[in-house]
């Protein structure tokens, strides 16, 4: 009998009606037999006989729940380890079809009942007369920061999280309005999205600051910048405290800057709608951390 080749693994998270689902799919050419193993920190399928006609490696996924998912070749079999960050219940099911689909189903409920009760105000700077930075290639700060605000919302819908923009359309709005509609909501997190512009041209990368008032903030920004870089691979440019979000009072908030407009490359990245989403990963992503380690201490 001709042995299973494992052609492609990829990871989705899948929001169906009843529950969000972080789905892990292995695809091959026909069904194989196989192993699985739970452990704290993920589970461990082994593909018995089957052979890899893909390139082994560890693939980063960082979705909130799955972190990587590494794949190696033994002699028993095709092995996949999948490395979450909480525990999680999981199932297994097979697709039959050209590629034939094995489907490792692992349910996010501990990411919706942790932002399910959150209140997030998402700020996308400057806005009508106030275009902000220019690209090289005339691309404005005011239209991509309110790319990144409706990905960010797009990504928190499903959770059932209550989010508000600050402005829904092409106009300005002072620091003072963007930030007391946090306050008037009583928000968790205000997210306020920038990109940096310099006339140095070669000048690239992430910055976060935020509001040095908001006990635990420098925190946030550090978990945000992290995970950010981590989902859009540009260098660190660090964190800072910004004064401008000291009208929020005591409620945490972050500028994110995920690149420079005026860097000729990182212009280019915002032209593709893939990085937005990134961006927002990243968010949820140093939000989870802050939020979960804040849960472990109570």
């Amino acid at each position: 009998m001709t042995a299973s080749r494992i052609t492609n693994i990829w990871s989705k998270v899948h929001y169906n009606p009843n529950r969000p689902v972080s789905r892990v799919v292995v695809e091959s050419t026909t069904s194989f037999q196989f192993d699985a193993k739970e452990s704290p920190s993920g589970i461990t399928l082994i593909a018995r006989g089957a052979r890899a006609n893909m390139y082994c490696e560890t693939i980063e996924v960082y979705d909130g729940l799955i972190e990587w998912i590494r794949v190696r070749e033994q002699p028993q079999g095709v092995i996949f380890e999948i490395k979450t960050n909480h525990p999680s219940p999981w199932q297994i099911a097979s697709e039959p079809g050209i590629p034939y689909r094995t489907v490792i189903n692992f349910v996010r409920d501990h990411l919706f009942n942790l932002f399910s009760s959150k209140v997030l105000v998402i700020d996308a700077g400057h806005g009508g007369n106030d275009p902000g930075g220019r690209g090289p290639v005339d691309l404005l700060e005011k239209n991509v920061t309110m790319a990144m605000a409706t990905a960010l919302q797009d990504l928190l819908k499903p959770l059932k999280s209550q989010i508000y923009l600050t402005r829904a359309g092409d106009y300005p709005l002072s620091q003072w309005m963007r930030c007391n509609l946090a306050l008037k909501m009583n928000a968790d997190v205000f997210i306020s999205f920038h990109t940096y512009h310099s006339t140095d041209t070669s000048i690239q990368g992430t910055a976060v600051k935020y509001n040095p008032r908001a006990p635990g903030c420098d925190y946030l920004a550090r978990f945000t910048l992290e995970e950010i870089v981590r989902k859009i691979k540009r260098p660190s440019r660090g964190v800072e405290p910004d004064q401008q979000l000291h009208h929020l009072g005591f409620i945490p908030g972050l500028t994110v800057e995920p690149v420079a407009i005026s860097n000729w490359v990182e212009e280019g990245l915002l032209r593709n709608p893939t990085l937005y989403k990134k961006i927002a990963q990243g968010i949820f992503n140093g939000l989870l951390r802050f939020w979960g380690e804040k849960k472990g201490e109570k």
